[in-house]
């Protein structure tokens, strides 16, 4: 027996982990209206049936039982044809004539799920690659003249790219749509455009981090100071963010007791900073260095106190040199960091800087050690700013 209405709304709300609330704000009606057509006590009204099958990423079919609840096995073994066809051109096709049947296959299928947005994603990467292929050279002369038509599948890209943005709540859907109208918009020579869109990229993305497209439209624009600005900010925010994640690994293994593993993760970071900055760390405006108090712990762990108390040592170097340098280099001479600065609004933090890591328990095979009391002495010394 057929599902009403009623029950196809509650039954896709439920499939997206949406609340009758979060449904409701979305189409910009009550809860209750959404209730009552749940309930079958009401239907919706004509004008918002389609903003219904946007915000469910479906067709109008499938809410009014025509065509399935949803045609996910469908998209998805389209997709996966797709994709196989994709990397796979036969011999003796170009690239011109690959890309557009497999525009068009997508545009077809679009016609029965025209707001589905897996479907969406995979129509708009097929056509980028489609409007790279007016660029290439090689096939300007099978492409020839065709200024309309490029233009006709620049604005369709455009349009089903703000179909995702407007309806879709997946981050990696969000992240490809804005992905692909930078492409667009760079082809178009729409560059405030393209960096409008590049900046609404997370920092990190797959393949492309939002800085380099950023950097890479800038530089599109003639402004190439600006973009070696913003490499140098991705080069600083890449060596933060691997500094992080090798911490954080360096942590569960350590947790596991694999304490050689943990080791090597902690030491990678400083052996890479050393090669970055050589020895013109205070010109090195980043604001993660190397953290030397997890290494020493895991010496310790592994039995090396002598290599502990070598990396306690620098870490209350790095520490004396940052404080020095605190407010004071606001430019790197460095050329990869060009346009990252350091200034802060707040004094230097020496208080509990070290001296707290100091007390770890995993130190006390050495805390009675003329050198371990002379870095404790020092550190304590540096903490209290003298």
């Amino acid at each position: 027996m057929a599902m009403a209405i009623g029950q196809i709304i509650r039954k896709l709300r439920k499939e997206r982990n949406l609340t009758q609330e979060e449904l409701a704000e979305q189409l910009n009606i009550t809860a209750q209206a959404v209730s009552r057509w749940e309930n079958e006590t009401g239907l919706p009204d004509i004008s918002q049936i389609v903003p219904l099958a946007n915000v469910f990423g479906v067709s109008v079919d499938i809410l009014f039982g025509t065509n399935g609840i949803n045609g996910d096995e469908e998209v998805e073994q389209f997709i996966r044809e797709m994709e196989r066809k994709r990397s796979s051109k036969p011999s003796g096709v170009s690239e011109y004539a690959h890309w557009l049947d497999c525009c068009q296959a997508a545009q077809e299928m679009l016609k029965t799920y025209p707001n589905d947005c897996r479907l969406l994603v995979h129509s708009i990467w097929s056509i980028v690659f489609l409007l790279w292929t007016y660029r290439d050279e090689r096939s300007a002369d099978e492409i020839g003249d065709r200024e309309a038509e490029q233009n006709m599948w620049q604005n369709e890209c455009i349009r089903q790219a703000n179909v995702i943005l407007r309806h879709c709540t997946d981050s990696q859907y969000l992240n490809d749509a804005n992905r692909c109208l930078v492409s667009v918009y760079r082809i178009m020579g729409d560059y405030a455009k393209a960096e409008e869109h590049a900046k609404k990229l997370p920092a990190f993305y797959t393949n492309y981090e939002r800085g380099s497209l950023l950097a890479i439209v800038l530089e599109d624009m003639g402004r190439r100071e600006e973009a070696i600005d913003q490499y140098g900010r991705n080069i600083s925010k890449a060596l933060s963010y691997l500094n992080h994640e090798l911490s954080l690994l360096g942590y569960l293994y350590r947790k596991q007791k694999k304490y050689e593993e943990a080791y090597a993760c902690y030491r990678l970071y400083p052996d890479l900073y050393k090669i970055v900055v050589g020895d013109r760390e205070d010109e090195t405006p980043i604001d993660t260095k190397p953290s030397y108090g997890w290494l020493a712990a895991t010496c310790m762990d592994l039995g090396r106190p002598d290599e502990a108390m070598d990396w306690l040592e620098k870490w209350l170097r790095q520490l004396q040199r940052s404080a020095q340098n605190w407010n004071v280099v606001t430019e790197s001479g460095l050329p990869y960091f060009c346009g990252v600065e350091m200034r802060y609004d707040v004094p230097f933090p020496r208080e509990g800087a070290i001296t707290s890591s100091l007390e770890w328990d995993r130190f006390d095979p050495i805390r009675e050690t003329d050198r371990f009391n002379a870095i404790v002495a020092e550190a304590s010394a540096f903490e209290r700013g003298e």
